[in-house]
């Protein structure tokens, strides 16, 4: 990881003056310490608190009508998003005690032998910490890169885990909340454990799984018999899929549907309120699929 004073350089290379920050959603309770540690060395910084879902969001148009000069993504690795200012990448890791809670509640890995590892970004150093101490107690662990980072998945992206699955009695995701081990468990046949380092607690989402599976069904169903869908795009610049949507618009005419294209920035379900239709069909992230069914 980039340290602030590597972040600091990188910046002056661009010669800014005023800085857009996006942040996750975790460093909020860090940001305001975090930016006036940058704003020391000269710099202007404008925080957005606007909803961020990834690197997929690059707030480029936003940060230009505020003259800034580049972007500061803290908290997330290069997606790869054409921008069109420049954008500094800091992956920052969180500094949590992950063998605390993994020591407490041990037995609950009991029966496993060969546990697969995987993690979110900010937590890599933990996850490093939980394989060497499951490999010092005698467990078999495995983990795979697919992205930046041994272990690191994305909301949309579980290779890390898919690729190791036939190796693995389970998994266990190490982090906070349920978002990306709930991503894995939909994902993956073996069970999935999440060492939660905020709630100090080792627990499964089987049964947020069965209830996803069970609501993604009735709701497949629903679709097939719909007669006016609304297809969800998004103008995020790494989640943009307008000419798919056009597609699959004409295929569902040619079957006889009514459908509409439905441009949103952060997609809820609330905003179709009032509007006449059957079911909706997700073009944007994937996971959003979560925000529909439940």
């Amino acid at each position: 990881m980039k340290d602030l004073e590597e972040i600091i350089e990188e910046l002056k290379k661009f010669r800014a003056k005023r800085i857009f920050i996006q942040f996750a959603d975790g460093l909020r309770y860090k940001i305001q310490e975090i930016v006036k540690k940058i704003e020391e060395h000269g710099f202007e910084c404008v925080i957005s608190l606007e909803p961020l879902y990834g690197a997929c969001d690059v707030r480029d148009l936003e940060s230009e009508r505020l003259d800034c000069d580049v972007i500061l993504h803290i908290g997330h690795s290069n997606f790869g998003v054409p921008s069109r200012i420049p954008v500094v990448y800091w992956d920052y890791f969180y500094e949590v005690d992950a063998l605390y809670a993994l020591k407490k509640e041990i037995d609950k890995l009991n029966q496993f032998k060969k546990i697969g590892l995987i993690t979110s970004l900010q937590f890599v150093p933990a996850m490093e910490k939980v394989k060497d101490y499951l490999q010092k107690i005698g467990k078999e662990v495995y983990v795979h890169k697919s992205l930046k980072y041994p272990g690191q998945i994305l909301g949309c992206d579980v290779r890390a885990a898919k690729k190791i699955e036939k190796k693995v009695d389970c998994f266990l995701y190490v982090g906070a909340g349920k978002f990306h081990s709930l991503g894995v468990t939909i994902a993956v046949k073996k069970p999935v454990l999440s060492l939660d380092v905020e709630k100090k607690q080792v627990y499964s989402l089987e049964k947020e799984k069965n209830v996803w599976l069970k609501k993604k069904a009735w709701y497949d169903v629903k679709l097939k018999d719909a007669r006016r869908i609304g297809i969800i795009v998004c103008w995020k610049k790494g989640q943009n899929r307008i000419d798919e949507a056009e597609k699959l618009k004409k295929e569902l005419e040619n079957k006889g549907k009514e459908v509409y294209i439905l441009a949103f920035d952060n997609v809820s379900k609330d905003k179709t309120e009032g509007l006449k239709l059957d079911g909706l069909i997700n073009l944007a992230c994937p996971r959003l699929d979560d925000e529909l069914i439940f």
